[in-house]
């Protein structure tokens, strides 16, 4: 995990929201990605310019888990920016990124795991309720010191 001015070079580290849903068992909701089976993650996804943090979080909700932001309760925001270097660069609309930086959002959603197949963005192939250890020892290495530092602002919501 990055933090500090190195992560807002628009030209390596892609501006992005990180989005944790837990539920009152104090689980987190977590997807096996599509593209990597085997492979969980929260949900997150581009900050699409102009758009605010939290416009983007809401469209992604909406994009990769079907859920609505009226189906949720906004908790928390990160107060920072966090980085992350990715295994391998991403190409994205002509653009070569070797990270992303992430503003984090934690949501309380009540209801069951959504479908992932009737999401917008095919970005998982399913959901479940997962702990953080649980969730750890599935996630990209890449992103284990991100999701500490994610677990450890929100550690109030989480057993």
């Amino acid at each position: 995990m990055i933090k500090g001015q190195d992560i807002f070079d628009d030209s390596l580290f892609r501006a992005n929201v990180g989005i944790m849903l837990v539920n009152a068992d104090h689980k987190i909701m977590a997807g096996e990605a599509y593209h990597y089976p085997g492979e969980w993650m929260m949900p997150q996804g581009g900050i699409d310019f102009p758009e605010s943090p939290e416009e983007a979080m809401k469209r992604e909700l909406v994009e990769e888990t079907t859920l609505e932001f009226s189906d949720t309760r906004l908790l928390r925001e990160h107060n920072e920016w966090l980085g992350y270097k990715l295994g391998k660069p991403l190409e994205k609309n002509g653009k070569t990124y070797v990270g992303q930086r992430q503003k984090w959002f934690l949501l309380e959603y009540l209801g069951p795991v959504p479908d992932a197949k009737m999401a917008l963005d095919r970005e998982f192939s399913r959901f479940d309720w997962v702990d953080q250890d649980w969730l750890l020892s599935k996630t990209a290495r890449f992103k284990h010191g991100l999701y500490s530092e994610v677990f450890s602002v929100f550690d109030d919501y989480l057993p």
